[in-house]
């Protein structure tokens, strides 16, 4: 078996394992019958909410561990220490378990006071934050430091798993291109370029900001649908995670669907770069980047239909060689999604098989 069909079969157990969880809560009516259906004091209600959260840790953990320990000793030369690796993970998770608490509180106390359709307002406010401050966060997280630009859009930062393959970050006109420093030594010169010239091509094409509006636009009207689907009116902490639930369940749509734009914008950009580089080396590069971080070169059309947004190497360097559409639609827009609906929980965000048990792409989604 390959590393990359055993982190797809982990990410398809943790997500399966977290819907089925969701079916049959919601099927038992579970909210109800374990949390608060009535208002109650602020520090009832917040614990309660932070037992909810401390809950699906435990859930995901052994996946965490089989992601994040098992599968790199088998297939990696230094996998990483315990230690180090419950370090890293225990940081990026008490971050995460505190920003979805807070965040779920004032939730509560909005939908109770003025209305279940301002959590609408506050969920894409909060999906705005997260946009803007993706490098803080992940820095948070990850007790990396991110440098000034070395040249013009572009930061070398320091990483500790092998898979960080960096990405784009800001608001749009604002972007950072975030490029793993060892890549510096570990990729040839041409390579590191292209790779840093794709990237300033995936904003300056249009594709990212479209990428960006149809990840929030998905995510906004799932939240709606969930608060739909749960009688639109938030009174406890009892029908706010009902709402999550719902929320859970979109979200997996969502992996079911968006992977299939997100691999159109992947051939698009990879064409609109062949009239200024040639595509030989730039599918050379494509394998070179995969060989440090995924090790995933070849892949099946059925496997990758499911739950890859990105396509691989093979397949890339095989389109590069044939005409293809030049126009990027919504570059990223899976794991854009993926990192946005932090902004209920992110049910899903951590659970993929591009991350469980990697705390260091937690914030910042392995991207092409």
């Amino acid at each position: 078996m390959s590393p990359g069909k055993a982190r797809l079969w982990a990410g398809i157990g943790c997500v399966g394992t977290m819907v089925m969880t969701a079916l049959f809560l919601l099927s038992v009516n579970g909210p109800k019958s374990l949390l608060p259906t009535t208002p109650a004091g602020a520090v009832q209600e917040y614990f309660a909410i932070l037992t909810l959260f401390i809950a699906a840790v435990a859930l995901l953990l052994p996946f965490d561990f089989i992601g994040g320990m098992l599968i790199p000793a088998a297939f990696e030369d230094r996998p990483p220490r315990f230690g180090s690796w419950l370090k890293r993970w225990l940081r990026a998770v008490a971050i995460q378990v505190l920003f979805y608490s807070v965040t779920f509180f004032f939730y509560l106390q909005i939908g109770r006071e003025i209305g279940a359709p301002w959590l609408i307002v506050m969920f894409s406010v909060v999906q705005f934050t997260l946009l803007a401050g993706q490098e803080l966060i992940w820095q948070a997280m990850t007790a990396q430091r991110i440098g000034d630009a070395s040249d013009g859009s572009t930061v070398f930062v320091c990483h500790s798993d092998k898979r960080f393959a960096g990405g784009i970050t800001g608001l749009p006109g604002f972007e950072s291109i975030l490029i793993p420093a060892d890549w510096k030594t570990r990729l040839q010169p041409s390579f590191l370029k292209m790779v840093v010239n794709r990237r300033r091509a995936a904003f300056q094409s249009g594709g990212r900001l479209r990428g960006i509006l149809f990840a929030m636009l998905w995510n906004i009207t799932s939240f709606t649908a969930a608060i739909m689907m749960s009688g639109a009116v938030i009174s406890s902490v009892a029908s706010l995670v009902t709402v999550f639930l719902w929320f859970l369940l979109f979200s997996f749509v969502g992996l079911l669907v968006l992977p299939m734009f997100n691999r159109m914008s992947v051939f698009a950009l990879d064409q609109s770069l062949t009239g200024s580089m040639d595509a030989v080396e730039l599918g050379q590069a494509i394998r070179e980047v995969d060989r440090l971080t995924e090790r995933d070169p070849t892949r099946s059309v059925s496997a990758e239909s499911v739950f890859q947004p990105i396509p691989c190497p093979e397949r890339r360097a095989l389109a590069l060689s044939e005409d293809g559409s030049h126009y990027v639609p919504a570059w990223n827009v899976a794991r854009t999604a993926l990192f946005l609906s932090w902004a209920f929980g992110g049910p899903l965000a951590r659970a993929v098989h591009c991350n469980v048990g990697h705390p260091e792409l937690w914030a910042m989604l392995p991207t092409d």
